[in-house]
């Protein structure tokens, strides 16, 4: 194996193993925080809707709207507590695995900064197979919803991922996937639809 074929499975790897414990963080948060956040602006709604404020509103609509609205909302903070009962595995799985992206970074670099062929690539290839198979073994599949959309903001962001993105040649599409985009045209499109209806 030459070395340009090394660093590139390399950062292949470690690219998705880094994506994959930002992933299980971002499921984390998402279980631990969102319950919390859900409670609070449900008491905080639910406060107003006894104010002087909220009754001196004259359309029934949005009453009933922000009424329906509440009782979905709490509904939705209950079922993220429920899944939320093995949060902190996600936590330990993560950390793991961001062990691992910062061993592969290391192991990138070493190879990089080597001069002439890899004399030693077979224990290189060795040890980034064996990360490959812990990964597999500890990484839990069953993730929180939008966390994909999340990952990606989480990775290319926050994390020290500029060797990866330069090695594997990622561009604008691969670091802001088209979901984003439609996301973003959605919320543009309800906000439109919620200014245009009143």
């Amino acid at each position: 194996m030459d070395k340009e074929t090394l660093l590139h499975n390399i950062a292949r790897t470690a690219y998705n193993i880094g994506f994959g414990g930002k992933k299980h963080f971002v499921t984390y948060d998402i279980y631990r925080v969102f319950p919390r956040l859900i409670s609070i602006l449900v008491t905080i709604i639910g406060v107003y809707q006894l104010s002087i404020w909220y009754k001196s509103v004259d359309n029934e609509g949005v009453k009933d709207f922000i009424s329906i609205s509440l009782i979905g909302v709490g509904i939705i903070g209950l079922v993220l507590d429920l899944l939320g009962d093995n949060k902190q595995e996600y936590n330990i799985v993560g950390k793991k695995m961001l062990r691992y992206f910062n061993e592969l970074s290391d192991m990138y670099f070493e190879i990089k900064n080597q001069q002439g062929p890899i004399n030693n690539w077979e224990s290189y290839e060795r040890r980034r197979r064996e990360i490959i198979d812990d990964v597999d073994e500890c990484s839990l599949s069953n993730q929180a919803i939008f966390t994909h959309w999340w990952t990606h903001i989480a990775f290319f962001k926050t994390m020290q991922s500029n060797w990866v993105i330069k090695e594997l040649k990622l561009g604008f599409k691969d670091r802001y996937p088209i979901f984003h985009i439609e996301t973003l045209i959605f919320l543009i499109i309800i906000v439109l639809l919620i200014v245009f209806i009143k």
